[in-house]
């Protein structure tokens, strides 16, 4: 596919950050298998009992490969939670597995094989958190969220999906879990709204019709939110393509709330 032409690059640092992530591989049951990239907190002068939350990023399609790099370098979005600024005052792991073209994050024996990668890697860095195991996604990777957070919502402390869409099965599993969710008005690629509003709709619904199926459940014991930027803000803020609501959200000051409250979040106390 060809992507527009103002469509979001990274900034200059994006490299030099993406190089401090570690890589590896995880084969999961018959071809399935991960190549993957994270990045581990350093622990120099910590408590050596400390415990660290785990966050884990699904890409976009833009990102579909083999090559174990586009995950991390096409945008800011994969790396936000190693900068310095962040690490400093949140040390967490952060986990970045790449999807090749042939399959999809919403996948059901994709997602099934997703979860088990993260109990796996959990399992081999004992200092991880399990409490506050937290995802997000964007485009396809937002679908990949919702897919991953509706079969798995227990195991998960919050999500942020972005610019992301699901069907109306099982979709009040997602009431299970804190979920803040964030697209532009005027995507086109992955529509806010499609008007398949329902929860019984086997077709998409965009997140402002996810949130809209949602609001009538939410209560003092859910925290579902939902940030829709106006039509061509995303273009007259940032000169990038309404799709691209990521960079809002990685952004260094305008995405601190929100990375802010997925961090607040822990399966005890959500």
């Amino acid at each position: 596919m060809v992507w527009p032409a103002d469509w979001d690059k990274p900034s200059a640092s994006n490299s030099a950050l993406a190089a401090r992530f570690s890589s590896g591989i995880w084969h999961g049951e018959g071809t399935i298998y991960f190549k993957y990239r994270y990045f581990k907190p350093d622990h120099t002068g910590n408590d050596h009992n400390a415990k660290y939350p785990l966050v884990l990023h699904l890409h976009g399609a833009d990102a579909f490969g083999d090559d174990n790099s586009l995950q991390l370098e096409l945008h800011d979005i994969g790396t936000m939670f190693a900068r310095d600024s962040w690490q400093k005052e949140h040390p967490c792991y952060v986990l970045v597995p790449q999807c090749d073209q042939f399959r999809h994050w919403s996948r059901t024996d994709i997602s099934k094989e997703v979860q088990k990668f993260v109990v796996h890697f959990t399992e081999a860095f004992k200092d991880i958190d399990t409490d506050r195991i937290y995802v997000y996604g964007y485009s396809a990777g937002g679908l990949g969220t919702f897919t991953l957070i509706k079969k798995f919502p227990e195991y998960f402390a919050a999500a942020i999906p972005i610019c992301g869409a699901t069907s109306g099965d099982n979709i009040k599993e997602l009431l299970k879990i804190p979920i803040w969710m964030v697209h532009a008005e005027d995507d086109r690629i992955v529509k806010a709204s499609y008007g398949n509003i329902g929860e019984t709709s086997k077709f998409y619904m965009g997140s402002a019709e996810i949130y809209e199926v949602l609001k009538k459940y939410i209560n003092k014991d859910t925290d579902i939110r939902y940030t829709e930027y106006p039509k061509g803000w995303m273009k007259d803020f940032f000169g990038v393509n309404p799709h691209c609501s990521w960079v809002a959200v990685s952004d260094e000051t305008f995405g601190k709330d929100i990375r802010r409250w997925l961090f607040s979040k822990s399966r005890n106390h959500r």
